[in-house]
C-alpha cells in the first residue's frame, strides 16, 4: 500500500504543479472546474495550493485507515485500493488537462 500512496501523491502534485503553471500563463479564466476557479479569484493561488495539500492528506488518510496497520489483515484493502485508483485518475486527468491547455497557448 505504500507504494500506492506515493503515486496517489505523485499524481495529486502533478495535477498542482501543472495548475500553477497553466494559471501563470493563461490566468484564472484557464481553468475549467467552477469550485477551484471561484477559490482561485477568491483567495489566490496559494489557498487553492493548500486547498489541494490538505484534500491530499485527507486522501491518504482514508485510504491508510481503509488499509489497515502494516503487518496487520486488510480491513477493507479493496475499498482502499478503489480510492487510491480514483485518487491516482483524478490526479492524472487533471495533470493531462492543464499540461494540454499549456501546449495549447505555446502551439
Amino acid at each position: 500500500m505504500s507504494l500506492a500512496l506515493v503515486v496517489v501523491t505523485a499524481a495529486q502534485l502533478l495535477d498542482l504543479g501543472t495548475f500553477v503553471r497553466m494559471i501563470g500563463l493563461h490566468g484564472p479564466t484557464a481553468e475549467a472546474n467552477p469550485l477551484v476557479a471561484g477559490l482561485l479569484v477568491g483567495h489566490g493561488v496559494a489557498f487553492v495550493a493548500v486547498a489541494k495539500i490538505a484534500g491530499l492528506a485527507l486522501v491518504v488518510a482514508t485510504i491508510v485507515v481503509l488499509a489497515g496497520r502494516d503487518g496487520a489483515p486488510l480491513r477493507h484493502g479493496r475499498l482502499a485500493a478503489m480510492v487510491a485508483v480514483a485518487a491516482i485518475v483524478a490526479g492524472l486527468v487533471g495533470g493531462w488537462t492543464n499540461a494540454g491547455s499549456i501546449l495549447a497557448g505555446i502551439v
